[in-house]
C-alpha cells in the first residue's frame, strides 16, 4: 500500500510541476510574441531612417551644389 501512496504523491508533484511548466511555457510564448512585434516594428523604423538618411544625403547634396555656384558666382 505504502508504494501505491508512493506512486499518487509523485503522480501528483508531477502534474503539478506539468501545469508549471506549461504556464511558464504560456508566458515565454507571449513574450516571444510581443519580442517578434515589437523586432518587426523596429526594423520598418530602420528603414524608415535608413530613407530619410539617403534623402538627406541627396537634399545636402543639392544644397552643397546651389553654394558652390553662388560662390563661383562672387
Amino acid at each position: 500500500m505504502e508504494e501505491f501512496d508512493e506512486m499518487y504523491a509523485t503522480n501528483d508533484y508531477l502534474m503539478g510541476e506539468l501545469i508549471l511548466v506549461r504556464q511558464a511555457n504560456e508566458v515565454l510564448t507571449e513574450s516571444n510574441r510581443r519580442m517578434e512585434r515589437l523586432l518587426i516594428k523596429c526594423i520598418k523604423d530602420l528603414q524608415d531612417c535608413n530613407r530619410l538618411l539617403d534623402e538627406m544625403k541627396h537634399q545636402v547634396g543639392e544644397l552643397a551644389t546651389v553654394a558652390l555656384a553662388r560662390v563661383k558666382q562672387l
